[in-house]
């Protein structure tokens, strides 16, 4: 980049949808398009037209992914070729997806172009314990990379420690449109006994685990919210047994304002899940004042804050005991309860504006297209 031009970032990862990626790409590009002039960015991918879901076969996820990554490998090779960018920014959620990466950071190095690799998941310590073939596609992917970015300080440590000198980390920022519903919904009281968990409805969320804390506890509103399948709800219906129409309600999707209403209206959000990387639920809850219990798991206990002054609760994962014990002491104690979720509003203003995250964004990738991240 010369001096005084704008600085080019060709920007690969997933948009559209309600993935982590997808919403984090949506940030990013809105952020530069209407406040800031300074970096030209330009979006390339492919759409997703070959879905897997959780339960899909080793094979057929496989294929899939050969499926959308082939036509997104030949676009890239048209754009790498016709425009000179800085840098290079790809997004990726690893797994089968690393071989993908491998190609496209091979294409740009050939180009002679600085590349980024955004890890956005929370498994790198699992996954270099293990060391199985994941870790060793990964670590092929940070070597041919100039920078790898990751969002949990958890991860930064386990790369560091393995030798590696081109590691960053980005948390994820909170979208300037949640403080916009927020503003405009400075009418919502707190329901007493309600209690909200929003994401994907799947065992590995912990929602049996949360149900089987709730069904015996009295008087409480719980409100699931995100897509489920049958089987699911049915296993669902089954743990919470009869008279669960009382006190359960499976909401399914939801607007995005509709989910943040909701959580304005709560005693509790509640995500006690298995695996996370940087779960912009939480931050939207803490910005929203809720109370939250949550797991430490990925990005998690940074953004609670749990080893210092904590602004959450933190609940070991699958315990159903402990998580039935925290619910019941914050629904009963309203005085801990608010200053929990007054402490998770601060921090979010502090750590996670959109703001910041994109100053600190900005600054990797001028330190990579300078060689120095």
């Amino acid at each position: 980049m010369q001096k005084g031009n704008k600085l080019k970032i060709l920007l690969c990862s997933p948009l559209g949808g309600f993935g982590g990626i997808a919403v984090w790409t949506t940030h990013v590009l809105n952020y530069f398009e209407t406040f800031n002039k300074d970096v030209e960015i330009k979006w390339c991918y492919s759409d997703n037209k070959y879905q897997s879901f959780a339960n899909t076969n080793f094979i057929k996820r496989l294929f899939n992914a050969l499926m959308n990554y082939i036509p997104f490998i030949q676009t890239l090779i048209k754009v790498v070729k016709q425009e000179h960018y800085d840098v290079v920014h790809f997004t990726t959620s690893a797994s089968i997806s690393l071989l993908k990466d491998i190609i496209t950071l091979k294409i740009c190095k050939r180009k002679h172009i600085k590349t980024i690799i955004h890890f956005h998941f929370g498994r790198i310590p699992e996954i270099y314990k293990k060391k199985n073939w994941e870790k060793r596609l990964l670590h092929k992917v940070i070597k041919l990379s100039d920078c790898a970015i990751v969002i949990d300080k958890l991860s930064y440590e386990t790369l560091y420690n393995e030798g590696y000198n081109n590691i960053c980390i980005l948390q994820n920022p909170l979208s300037l449109s949640v403080y916009e519903i927020i503003n405009n919904n400075n009418d919502i009281k707190r329901e007493n006994r309600k209690i909200v968990f929003a994401g994907h409805v799947v065992p590995t969320k912990g929602i049996y685990e949360l149900i089987k804390a709730c069904k015996n506890i009295p008087n409480i509103v719980l409100k699931v919210i995100g897509t489920y399948s049958d089987k699911v709800k049915n296993n669902i219906l089954d743990i919470a047994g009869k008279n669960s129409n009382k006190w359960l309600y499976l909401e399914g999707n939801k607007q995005h304002h509709e989910v943040i209403k909701e959580m304005l209206s709560a005693n509790l959000f509640v995500l006690p899940t298995y695996t996370e990387g940087f779960p912009n639920v939480i931050i939207e809850a803490m910005a929203c004042g809720c109370t939250i219990i949550t797991t430490p798991v990925g990005a998690i206990p940074e953004m609670m804050n749990f080893g210092n002054k904590p602004c959450g609760v933190c609940i070991n994962v699958g315990d159903v005991k402990d998580l039935k014990d925290k619910i019941e002491y914050y629904l009963e104690n309203n005085t801990e309860s608010t200053a929990l979720g007054d402490s998770a509003k601060k921090r979010v203003k502090e750590m996670y504006s959109m703001e910041n995250i994109m100053e600190k964004l900005i600054n990797i990738w001028m330190n990579t297209n300078n060689a120095n991240c």
